[in-house]
């Protein structure tokens, strides 16, 4: 991904974001993981520093070693914690309900969604209904009269294709469906872009200059082709070393 990263950069500005799951394997951690996982939590962090992460909303197993250690790697990502239904913090760290970004005269408003489905809420953690939450922010989204509004979602298709047809011009980018979409579907005026889950692949989405639409949108798979000395390969190697 690193790699990917570097490659577009040298095209022009790059806004990355993403929608969780990222920092944990498993949604409950055992004892005899616990180490490992929060070590690798870290590591992940690091590298999103390194790659430049602007955005991050959280999945459930985001949370699996509470919420405390949450805020503590999101910090070290150096990412703005977003989302529109989620509420709390711990050691001054909070949710925004959206970040605007403006880049080459393009404005963006990024935001997310969360839903845990069966998954208890974590303690330090307030959660309010996907789309009501939306509605309520929605308002304010539209005052910062953005070119783009995109929601991190990890909610899943059923909810995200809901959430497109009441709400136009959306950018949805999903990441809690084990489905992935080649390319973005269409709902009203909106778009869906599922990615996937694992890291497997980065979605991809050209912005025309004057922000009202892509010249290309695409799911790049992160294979070999990208493995490639860097920054972030040189912390994986390190990481390695200390198992």
């Amino acid at each position: 991904m690193a790699e990917r990263l570097l490659q577009l950069k040298q095209r022009g500005p790059v806004l990355f974001v993403d929608a969780g799951n990222a920092f944990f394997s498993v949604p409950k951690l055992s004892e005899g993981r616990k180490a490992f996982e929060r070590s690798r939590a870290e590591l992940i962090a690091e590298a999103y520093h390194q790659m430049g992460l602007r955005a991050y909303s959280p999945g459930v197993r985001d949370f699996s070693a509470g919420a405390d250690f949450f805020w503590k790697v999101l910090k070290k990502s150096g990412a703005a914690a977003v989302s529109a239904n989620l509420v709390g913090g711990g050691s001054g760290a909070k949710f925004e309900s959206f970040l605007v970004v403006e880049e080459a005269g393009v404005r963006v408003v990024v935001t997310g969604l969360t839903s845990f489905h069966k998954t208890p809420v974590p303690v330090g953690i307030q959660w309010h209904e996907p789309k009501e939450a939306f509605r309520r922010v929605w308002r304010a989204i539209q005052a910062k009269s953005p070119n783009r509004v995109v929601v991190l979602s990890h909610l899943g298709a059923q909810e995200d294709t809901s959430l497109a047809k009441e709400f136009p011009g959306l950018w949805i980018i999903g990441s809690q469906s084990m489905d992935f979409f080649s390319e973005p579907k269409k709902q009203g005026d909106s778009f869906l872009f599922e990615v996937g889950i694992g890291g497997q692949r980065l979605g991809e989405v050209e912005v025309g200059s004057s922000g009202a639409g892509w010249s290309q949108a695409k799911l790049t798979e992160l294979g070999e082709a990208y493995d490639t000395p860097n920054a972030v390969k040189k912390l994986l190697q390190e990481f390695k070393k200390r198992k």
